[in-house]
């Protein structure tokens, strides 16, 4: 729809000193949580309606925080280009590296467990921390942007350096999008992923709160 004034001030959307209406995300966030019902907000009142908003989840952070590490994981993180039966809007590329020494040690335990044919279980478990890591921080961005599911994921592994000042890098890239219909997903997850995008909400509102 479009407004030549703000819905909820009246201020002037069009000219020099115009204002900008808020993402229709950001809408129903404020319509929600100060339990109102307006079509659109601009960028000059919702200021102290966010700050608002942000002062009520402040005292319960630590608690979002925590419960919001144990559910992130349920974000889908794939490497499908295209779902079957997956309606979904796309809203871009999400990307995350992360770095980690190997070190001597460890090149020397994977040296041993290489000529005698089994695996590394230190390189692995380094690689499988950096691996979650990098999912964690796309779930993250995917959901700040609105989404709900990563799909094309790629990874990539590297190493940087030599010798003792090894590193491993881990870097990982992916499209978040938001399944608008998430019938395909059963009832538990698609309930623990609203979850989740609401708890991301409340953090954000926090962290921008604007002085």
């Amino acid at each position: 729809m479009n407004y030549e004034k703000c819905p909820n001030c009246d201020k002037s959307l069009n000219g020099f000193f115009s204002a900008d209406l808020l993402l229709e995300s950001k809408v129903n966030f404020i319509n929600k949580h100060l339990k109102q019902d307006k079509g659109a907000y601009c960028s000059s009142c919702s200021k102290p309606l966010l700050n608002k908003i942000a002062n009520t989840f402040r005292k319960e952070k630590i608690e979002i925080e925590k419960r919001l590490q144990q559910i992130i994981h349920y974000i889908p993180v794939m490497t499908s280009p295209s779902p079957v039966n997956w309606d979904y809007e796309v809203l871009g590329m999400v990307s995350a590296q992360t770095t980690s020494g190997t070190g001597f040690a460890t090149e020397l335990s994977r040296s041993f467990n290489d000529f005698f044919g089994s695996g590394s279980q230190t390189t692995n478990r380094k690689i499988g921390r950096a691996t979650n890591l990098c999912k964690a921080d796309l779930r993250v961005q995917c959901v700040k942007q609105g989404g709900n599911a990563i799909i094309s994921t790629d990874i990539d592994f590297n190493e940087i350096g030599s010798g003792s000042t090894n590193m491993l890098m881990v870097c990982m890239a992916g499209t978040a999008i938001r399944v608008t219909d998430m019938k395909n997903f059963s009832a538990k997850n698609r309930d623990t992923i609203i979850e989740v995008v609401e708890l991301t909400e409340k953090l954000e509102a926090i962290a921008t709160e604007i002085k």
